[in-house]
């Protein structure tokens, strides 16, 4: 007893179940692409990777350099804590300014 399928899982309609739940990353995919530019001087098409800008191929998998080495390392001159002390202390110097000069210490 041999069973022969004529069926083709490529040809089926559009609109079945599975046909709508495959990811299909055409020309009209409304997701994030990776955008790189390619040996071809194209941007990339491929999908960008969940939370990141790039796909895999293009450096999405990639942490980066930690530390200072890292183009986006912050040093932390800009903090809001930082700020506060530098006007902290440049109060405090204006105060001893104006005494000094009140005590004529300074022209």
């Amino acid at each position: 007893f041999e069973m022969i399928l004529d069926i083709d899982p490529m040809d089926e309609p559009e609109n079945t179940l599975r046909s709508l739940t495959r990811w299909h990353f055409g020309a009209d995919w409304p997701g994030r692409r990776c955008g790189a530019k390619t040996r071809r001087g194209t941007a990339c098409l491929k999908p960008a990777l969940k939370g990141k800008h790039r796909c895999q191929l293009h450096g999405g998998k990639s942490t980066g350099v930690k530390g200072e080495r890292n183009g986006n390392y912050r040093h932390g001159r800009y903090t809001k804590e930082a700020i506060a002390n530098r006007r902290a202390a440049n109060v405090r110097v204006r105060g001893l300014i104006r005494e000094a000069k009140a005590l004529g210490l300074l022209d």
